[in-house]
């Protein structure tokens, strides 16, 4: 009978690509991953990674394990969730995943009355550009500025995000505000990394507006771009809520609107179960609604 410690090795080093990614998941020692993969291998009489120097690849007797592995993975998880929502205190941790320019600016200031009326409530707010997996229980629940692929997943569009171009004052006066008909020739910008993923909506528009200015800077979150604008170093696409609330910065009216994309939250079937988890996306929803005409301003 296979052990679900074992598949738990495996999983990690699958998912990560390599022992000592899979090891610091786990918080065991790199050796440990190893002897417990060789140990697995085996028990089953086969070789499920192969290794090279760019790491663990499965093989194809991996690559069957891993669709039985993460099925296990799955019910196992789902048992773990219907036996915590039969509590029905407001109690527990609550594992909630978003960009960090979302839990540091809008999120995290408004978690102060619930958390206030349920002491024994608490939240762990996870600042990722990755998408977290909810179905294997990396977070309760996610804000996405993209609809959830997965069946299970409980989701509702909660806001509409506008994004706009904003400058410093210091760097108006240097560069001026940018020629739009000449799409902003002379100017620099400061730009998301390729390292946000999905959330980067700058991407299609930015060309239409500001194509021929310069990259001078990148970062991987918002709320650096925001900075390095703030500092002068260019001019930032940047969510309307945050570069409105951001010292220094000014608003650059464009000939084409910025973009606009809906904010979307999510919760795994089972999850939602959880009473404290239906609080906290029920509470989330609601603080949403509140703000939706400074999320999207006319």
């Amino acid at each position: 009978m296979i052990d679900w410690d074992d598949l738990r090795f495996f999983l990690a080093v699958a998912r990560h690509g390599t022992m000592s990614d899979a090891a610091r998941t786990l918080r065991v020692a790199q050796p440990t991953v190893g002897r417990r993969i060789a140990a697995f291998e085996r028990s089953l009489g086969t070789q499920l990674f192969l290794r090279g120097s760019g790491g663990a690849k499965l093989s194809p007797a991996g690559r069957s394990v891993l669709a039985h592995a993460e099925e296990m993975e799955a019910r196992a998880l789902a048992a773990e969730t219907l036996a915590s929502g039969r509590d029905a205190g407001i109690e527990g941790e609550v594992r909630i995943t978003a960009s960090e320019w979302m839990i540091a600016s809008v999120l995290g200031p408004r978690l102060t009355p619930l958390l206030t009326r349920h002491a024994a409530l608490s939240i762990d707010l996870i600042a990722d550009a990755r998408h977290l997996s909810l179905s294997r229980r990396d977070a309760d629940i996610a804000l996405r500025p993209s609809k959830f692929q997965q069946h299970e997943i409980l989701q509702r569009a909660i806001a509409i995000i506008q994004f706009g171009l904003y400058a410093s004052d210091d760097y108006l006066a240097r560069r001026g505000v940018p020629d739009f008909a000449n799409r902003g020739d002379g100017h620099t910008l400061v730009t998301a990394s390729a390292g946000m993923g999905n959330s980067i909506v700058d991407v299609a528009w930015l060309p239409s507006v500001l194509g021929r200015a310069r990259s001078a800077a990148r970062t991987n979150g918002r709320l650096g771009m925001a900075s390095l604008a703030a500092a002068g170093l260019g001019i930032a696409c940047l969510p309307r809520y945050l570069g409105d609330a951001t010292p220094g910065l000014r608003w650059l009216r464009t000939p084409a609107p910025g973009p606009r994309r809906p904010l979307w939250l999510g919760v795994h079937r089972t999850a939602r179960a959880a009473q404290r988890v239906k609080t906290v996306a029920d509470f989330i929803g609601n603080a949403f609604a509140r703000l939706r005409p400074a999320l999207d301003p006319p």
